[in-house]
């Protein structure tokens, strides 16, 4: 681990952490709107469907926060205290909180019907996950993040256990995955996407469950 790096990964977990609560409450807004629904007594709550695009989206950019975050550590050993890296940072989290904040609406009452608020946020928030996705992978990359024994563990890893080896080739496609659901115009397509995306990661997140040197 670079010596700086506790500097930089303490303002990368004020920003990740504010992402994160912004997805939470929104998941929050919507149990309390249907508490509301049951219970009777809101007539804006009961005229509000929620449907299944939006907590999809939300569940999606929740568990790819935590694969971004991943990719973060493992850069741990080649980001130091520069300027240029704080800017890096902070264009590249702060994008995507303000990613979160566009998942769900701040007023679920003005919203009758979630699945509009869905077409309307919905390439924003998959095509700036995506770009975020590259640009943190890119990075990654370039500065040669995967030093010689990560790379060693990875390989060693995928020849011992298999399921790890497909679970890393199938998060490939998470990449042309993104951009169809940024661009796709129907719903059941991107009910799909989104599963298949959320699928990839926590199967990949499960086999390296266990797995030394890889995260």
């Amino acid at each position: 681990m670079h010596p700086q790096f506790d500097y930089i990964f303490e303002l990368f977990t004020l920003l990740i952490s504010l992402a994160v609560a912004e997805m939470l409450m929104g998941f929050s807004r919507i149990l309390k709107l249907r508490a509301r629904r049951k219970a009777g007594g809101d007539p804006t709550a009961i005229s509000v469907r929620v449907g299944w695009l939006v907590p999809l989206l939300g569940l999606l950019v929740l568990i790819d926060l935590a694969t971004f975050w991943s990719i973060i550590w493992t850069m741990r050993g080649v980001l130091d205290m520069r300027i240029a890296t704080i800017f890096a940072v902070l264009v590249l989290i702060g994008g995507y909180y303000l990613i979160a904040t566009l998942v769900f609406p701040d007023e679920p009452e003005l919203w009758p019907d979630f699945d509009a608020y869905f077409w309307q946020q919905k390439r924003l928030v998959a095509g700036g996950v995506l770009l975020i996705n590259l640009a943190s992978t890119l990075a990654s990359i370039m500065l040669g993040a995967q030093g010689p024994e990560e790379v060693a563990a990875a390989q060693k890893a995928a020849v011992e256990n298999p399921a790890f080896a497909i679970s890393s080739l199938i998060m490939l496609f998470n990449f042309p995955a993104f951009l169809w659901l940024a661009f796709s115009k129907r719903r059941i397509m991107c009910i799909v996407l989104m599963g298949f995306i959320i699928f990839t990661q926590l199967l990949h997140a499960y086999s390296t469950w266990g797995l030394e040197g890889i995260l």
